[in-house]
């Protein structure tokens, strides 16, 4: 079996991740997210003759807020300080919750993709729609490695390997 570099790289402590995820993701898209919602509301009410504009963000945005709002308070509310406690086994039905949530997170964000056309601005572009397709791609990428840090480095730590 060849090893990869990341297989090779000390992985941080259950907690110290936990802290992480809290910190990085968790308060930063509670922090992003109302912001972006401002921009997509300013934008599709700027250019709503605009056939190019993001018709339907706002409303796709407030719905990935509202799914995901839901989903940080359980794993901080529960299944964070269960992991933290070393209560695994209490939890491994929200874990696969969890991740049914990543599942249709991505899908949110694919929706947004189609809303945006890629995020691809037009010529035309004002600043406000600039910052926003800036906005959404950080939102993407965070979006991924949060995914990312639980689903293949937090959660197996505490699944039974098959």
């Amino acid at each position: 079996m060849i090893e990869t570099v990341e297989s090779l790289a000390p992985q941080p402590p259950t907690p110290t991740l936990i802290e992480h995820i809290l910190v990085r993701y968790h308060e930063t898209h509670r922090r992003e997210l109302p912001e972006l919602i401002a921009l997509a509301q300013k934008v599709e009410t700027v250019h709503a003759n605009d056939i190019d504009a993001p018709h339907g963000l706002t409303q796709a945005l407030e719905a990935m807020i509202a799914d995901l709002e839901d989903h940080m308070r359980n794993e901080e509310a529960v299944v964070f300080p269960a992991l933290d406690a070393g209560m695994s086994g209490q939890v491994d039905e929200s874990i696969s919750l969890l991740r049914d949530d990543h599942a249709g997170h991505e899908a949110a964000l694919n929706r947004i993709a189609a809303i945006t056309h890629g995020f691809r601005l037009p010529s035309h572009a004002c600043g406000s729609w600039i910052r926003l397709y800036a906005g959404l791609g950080k939102l993407a990428e965070d979006l991924d490695e949060h995914r990312y840090l639980e689903n293949d480095v937090l959660f197996p730590r505490f699944e039974p390997d098959i």
